[in-house]
């Protein structure tokens, strides 16, 4: 390209988009791991800026040494992959602009107002049910345990989907911990599937081989909206899918830089998985129609 054609249009470009060409973009992933890994790609693959790149390594160590650079010069955007990356934005840059994404804390953080935007770690509930009735054909007493905080509007929404496609869900609130095995004891009785969200208020680390050595002790299946947690014991699941989740994340950054209305949430895209092993376990064979349109776990 010849200087007196470059000059014209690099002009041209300060013009149109002023901000976005002296924008200082932040992007700050929570730790390593694969799903962090494609979720990155996909994002370089689709967004047209130029970030500076931190990676938390899981370390609060670390996020608070990033945090002390956030508060001595602030980014005009920060991109933020999962927990820790989303609690940095809310601790150390409130008021910025941050889009998000893979983040199950967002709203027990309040990460929100005019400049939030996000990517939201459940699949849009239309869909849950949708695959739920594919990969479990039959069933009709869906169940769940759920946190207000975390999954309040999705339940609703649920709700709504199940209802249109003939099945009954029942969703049963819990706000602490030590509530669930009660309530997954007066639950399960009543239901034919247990419906898993990405709940950090329900699903931990801790809670999780309850729920799964529950529900299989009871014969009943766990359908979930994880990959981690469908890779972990359900027997299916919608979750979302990495790569489709960064170029979403990249869509919000670049209507943020361009300075196009935020404050909204997506639904992740999703993608029907089934867990070959747990099916060997509970001598289960999904249906032709199921496996042509799912990815397997082995």
């Amino acid at each position: 390209m010849s200087r007196g054609k470059f000059f014209p249009t690099l002009a041209l470009l300060v013009l149109l988009f002023p901000f976005r060409l002296s924008a200082r973009v932040m992007m700050v992933v929570s730790g390593r791991g694969a799903q962090y890994e494609e979720i990155v790609t996909s994002f370089k693959q689709s967004y047209s800026g130029i970030t500076e790149e931190y990676n938390l390594m899981g370390l609060e160590d670390e996020a608070r040494k990033l945090g002390e650079a956030i508060t001595a010069k602030r980014p005009d955007l920060m991109i933020v992959v999962g927990n820790l990356a989303a609690k940095t934005a809310k601790e150390y840059c409130p008021g910025c602009a941050v889009v998000y994404a893979a983040a199950d804390n967002v709203r027990g953080l309040k990460l929100e107002g005019s400049k939030i935007s996000g990517v939201s770690v459940h699949p849009a509930s239309a869909k849950v049910i949708e695959n739920l009735k594919l990969a479990l054909p039959g069933l009709q007493q869906i169940g769940i345990l759920y946190h207000p905080t975390y999954a309040g509007k999705e339940i609703a929404e649920l709700k709504a989907a199940a209802q249109k496609a003939g099945l009954k869900l029942e969703a049963v609130p819990v706000t602490q911990i030590k509530e669930i095995p009660d309530a997954l004891n007066q639950l399960l009785p009543r239901i034919d599937a247990y419906l898993m969200l990405d709940d950090p208020g329900v699903v931990t680390s801790d809670t999780f081989p309850f729920i799964f050595m529950t529900c299989f002790q009871k014969k009943i299946p766990i359908f979930a909206t994880s990959y981690d947690l469908i890779a972990k014991g359900a027997l299916a699941g919608y979750a979302p899918d990495p790569a489709t989740f960064g170029s979403e994340l990249a869509l919000l950054a670049n209507q943020a830089l361009n300075r196009k209305p935020a404050s909204m949430e997506k639904p992740a895209p999703g993608q029907l998985f089934l867990n070959t092993k747990i099916a060997s376990m509970w001598n289960f064979n999904f249906a032709p129609a199921a496996r042509s349109q799912a990815v397997m776990i082995q």
